[in-house]
């Protein structure tokens, strides 16, 4: 059964194999040795594909849904272009999505928190996603679905959103980086934000935003003067 199942990986691995140089991307030889593929030790699935700055061109192929152990998905810092294919964002298992540093255009999912509970990051920095930022992306999504209570890092900057934050932003209790810059952005910043104790970096700059609240906060020191 194991074979069978690793059977299916390298079927949905190969449909990348005309955009990958590595020689090793036969069907000759177990994908758990192919460059950037990493499997567990005890079923032999995909858990991890990672080919980051391949200088690979074309879309990202649909078949990847079919790494229904994935993990981890790192394909930034190439040249892919056209839109995120859905069938991503039906591995259950992904915890860590990276696609910053493409082409990739079309409105950003609004799909992925149904069906990705276990993210825990997403990076899209350096793309052409375009559309408003779905509210969904912060709500708290009902237990029978799962929600994204445990991301803790989400990179959208450098995009063609638009629209207002979402109140919503606030749900997201272990969130500790937040990066929107450069992303169109408009409206005031939402006051939930301050219910994000666990933000370590926030980066909002090079948008049209108004508005920031600091009552109720125990600062000790002076405001840099460089703030003003």
């Amino acid at each position: 059964a194991a074979n069978n199942i690793n059977t299916t990986d390298q079927q949905a691995l190969l449909a990348l194999k005309a955009r990958i140089t590595a020689k090793n991307w036969t069907s000759n030889t177990s994908v758990c040795s192919w460059i950037g593929i990493t499997c567990d030790v005890s079923t032999h699935r995909v858990t991890a594909l990672n080919i980051s700055d391949f200088g690979l061109t074309g879309t990202i192929s649909s078949q990847l849904g079919n790494l229904s152990s994935l993990q981890t998905l790192d394909l930034s810092h190439n040249r892919f272009s056209g839109t995120i294919p859905s069938s991503i964002f039906s591995i259950s298992t992904l915890k860590i999505l990276i696609l910053g540093d493409n082409q990739l255009s079309g409105s950003f999912p609004s799909f992925i928190i149904s069906n990705t509970s276990s993210l825990r990051a997403i990076d899209c920095n350096y793309n052409s996603l375009s559309g408003e930022l779905p509210a969904n992306i912060f709500r708290a999504i009902p237990k029978d679905i799962g929600n994204l209570t445990k991301l803790k890092e989400l990179y959208l900057g450098y995009n063609k959103l638009q629209g207002e934050i979402p109140q919503e932003l606030g749900n997201l209790a272990e969130l500790e980086w937040l990066s929107l810059p450069r992303s169109f952005l408009t409206g005031t910043i939402p006051s939930s934000i301050f219910n994000l104790s666990s933000l370590l970096e926030l980066d909002f700059s090079n948008n049209s935003l108004t508005g920031f609240y600091m009552t109720n906060n125990h600062f000790t020191g002076s405001i840099p003067r460089n703030l003003w």
